[in-house]
């Protein structure tokens, strides 16, 4: 980093581009936090020398050794009291960075990609809220969800990756993963396709798993339950796909509330026990995946006024 662009940033004076290209330093590598915190310190040696000479300039008529010494004390108290001052104000700036937090929503229908401060990429899915930082500043890489995200984790050995859920935490290093949580659910399920990961449950932290490619672990009764994946399809919502195999008719109709934002009331006991496998593309619309639906169950579906709500009957 260029040592103009981080003494603009110790006087306060740098532009939002060099702000970001600071940023963006800073998570490249735990070291040049280092290296700026010693600028900093280098900086603030230089003001205050640079005063002290001036101050030694107009009292010439003591004695060289007396001034010497006592403009030496006076560098010294002064330099140790602006370097911790400088550098505490530096790391206050860079704690509100890091604790600046930003906030991602997907309506339901929707689904959203994007990158993260340190490279990791996610895909949120319908109706998902993430939380995450302006700058990852700290031991750990930490974000919140609410919701379902695939994530493929920048590695960083020195900053654990940790997805933050209402009731599980995971940590990782560099991996590829799905989470599914919504907080209006019951259900937990991650899901591990490269890496490691860790799942701790959040109403007993001393209860943990570490899952190996191709499993996923499930709260079941309150408990962390791991069995291997047997299909991936379901996974490829990030392609704008609705995949199901040996799925109630009941769940299937929760995922297409999720999917298309639409509230759907089954009036029609008979399907409880409908069993349904297949794929539909959310792009098609729920009319057209309800309508290939009823060729073989056998049901009739209508709209209220205001199309917020389907009726199966």
């Amino acid at each position: 980093m260029e040592k103009e662009t981080l003494y603009n940033f110790f006087e306060g004076k740098a532009s939002p581009k060099e702000k970001e290209a600071i940023r963006i330093w800073l998570e490249a590598s735990p070291d040049n936090e280092k290296e700026l915190f010693r600028e900093r310190e280098f900086f603030d040696a230089m003001i205050v020398s640079g005063s002290a000479q001036k101050e030694a300039k107009g009292k010439s008529s003591r004695p060289f050794y007396l001034l010497a010494m006592l403009e030496f004390v006076k560098f010294a108290a002064v330099l140790a009291i602006t370097v911790t001052c400088g550098t505490y104000l530096y790391k206050s700036e860079i704690k509100k960075i890091g604790e600046a937090m930003n906030t991602i929503t997907v309506p339901a229908g929707q689904r959203v990609n994007l990158t993260l401060p340190d490279g990791t990429n996610v895909w949120l899915n319908a109706r998902s809220e993430m939380k995450y930082p302006a700058a990852f500043i700290g031991s750990k890489r930490e974000i919140i969800l609410d919701g379902e995200a695939y994530f493929d984790v920048t590695h960083n050995t020195d900053k654990p990756f940790v997805v933050q859920t209402n009731k599980c935490d995971i940590e990782v290093l560099g991996t590829k993963f799905n989470i599914e949580a919504y907080s209006d659910s019951k259900d937990f399920c991650t899901s591990l396709m490269e890496g490691s990961v860790k799942v701790s449950n959040r109403k007993n932290p001393s209860e943990n798993l570490i899952l190996s490619p191709n499993h996923q672990v499930s709260l079941i009764n309150g408990h962390l339950q791991s069995k291997t994946i047997d299909d991936f399809d379901p996974f490829r919502w990030k392609e704008g796909l609705i995949c199901f195999k040996k799925m109630s008719f009941n769940e299937l109709m929760m995922r297409f509330e999720k999917s298309y934002g639409i509230r759907i009331i089954i009036e029609n006991q008979q399907l409880a026990n409908y069993i349904c496998s297949g794929k539909f593309r959310i792009s098609d619309g729920i009319d057209k995946a309800l309508r290939i639906l009823q060729q073989d169950a056998k049901y009739t579906f209508v709209r209220n006024k205001d199309d917020s709500i389907i009726y199966i009957k």
